[in-house]
């Protein structure tokens, strides 16, 4: 069975936060519907980068039709998030059924918002963490993964929270074949 991800955004989102992982993800054939958090179909990012999503917030009728729930960082579209009681009220609802919750960058203030991490490792764009009660912020890795949340750093490590997500929804096999493909390896070579 397919498994479909919900990929909200707002406008003010990280561009790269939001491309690379939601790529990577249909790269994976796993069904990402980008979501409109805003009701507006063209969602505008932090860097002026427009983008037409396939799906508005008010159209989704029952999250729990989907196995994650994923949102880029960036400014202002994660206090945009943070703010969208809808978004909470996903994400609450996604997290109770042991479905995954993801974010990256600033974003995760809106997991905290929905009162996710008080009780789990996670990671975020440094500073970021002063706005998030958690059992541990680690400054030092790039994604932290804790049961069924998922958490990044930041646009450079867009690409890696991307594999991690198709790690979880599909596997190892399938993030190593997708990783082997994308030439991943070469970028140890060049860093």
């Amino acid at each position: 069975m397919t498994k479909k991800v919900a990929f909200f955004a707002d406008n003010g989102f990280e561009e790269i936060e939001l491309i690379a992982p939601l790529d990577i993800l249909r790269r994976a054939e796993i069904k990402v519907d980008l979501i409109s958090a805003n009701n507006n179909e063209i969602i505008t990012g932090a860097h002026n980068i427009s983008l037409v999503t396939n799906k508005l917030i008010k159209d989704v009728n029952n999250i729990l039709e989907y196995d994650a729930i994923v949102i880029p960082g960036g400014m202002p579209g994660s206090t945009l998030l943070k703010d969208n009681e809808q978004i909470i009220k996903f994400y609450k609802t996604m997290y109770e059924n042991n479905k995954l919750v993801a974010a990256i960058c600033a974003a995760p203030i809106v997991l905290n918002e929905a009162n996710i991490l008080k009780d789990k490792v996670m990671t975020c764009y440094p500073s970021f963490e002063q706005q998030i009660t958690c059992k541990q912020y680690d400054s030092k890795k790039a994604v932290v993964i804790d049961n069924n949340v998922i958490t990044a750093q930041g646009p450079a490590v867009a690409y890696l929270f991307g594999l991690e997500l198709v790690e979880y929804l599909v596997g190892k096999e399938t993030r190593n074949k997708l990783s082997e493909a994308m030439l991943t390896n070469t970028l140890k070579e060049n860093i």
